[in-house]
């Protein structure tokens, strides 16, 4: 049996797979950018207009029911500065995210997401609520 990837590059490169894979299913344009240095993995040709796409893995959290990303890069200390966090708006428009758990695949607009860390709801909270929860069916694709 092969074991599982481990290293954050690999479980990137299987969920950019995989993204990519179910948007050319869905018989979406795509195309893929040279080099490293984009802040998106993948972009559709949407009539001439480019839709892009950063792909992140998410993690499933049993004990709440969520799944959950990152939404931003943290960098890290260069010449005694300190670590910054940075978010994809206005250099992405969408989150293509990918649960290996459940074998799933999401598309979340950058814009829509506050803060660092996203969570899509799986399951009803403990507590029942209902206000300011992102269900994950919703951006099921």
């Amino acid at each position: 049996m092969l074991n599982k990837p481990k290293n954050t590059s690999k479980k990137g490169e299987i969920t950019e797979s995989i993204v990519l894979a179910k948007l050319v299913q869905l018989g979406y344009e795509c195309l893929i950018p040279w080099g490293h240095d984009h802040r998106y993995d993948i972009a559709i040709d949407d009539g001439g207009k480019l839709v892009r796409i950063q792909c992140k893995t998410a993690r499933y959290l049993e004990e709440s029911g969520c799944l959950e990303f990152n939404a931003a890069i943290t960098y890290a200390r260069v010449g005694g500065k300190p670590h910054t966090r940075k978010g994809y708006k206005g250099e992405a428009d969408y989150f293509g995210v990918y649960s290996p758990d459940i074998e799933k695949v999401y598309l979340v607009p950058v814009d829509d997401v506050p803060g660092s860390v996203v969570k899509l709801r799986l399951h009803e909270a403990k507590n029942n609520q209902q206000k300011g929860i992102r269900w994950a069916e919703d951006f099921e694709i």
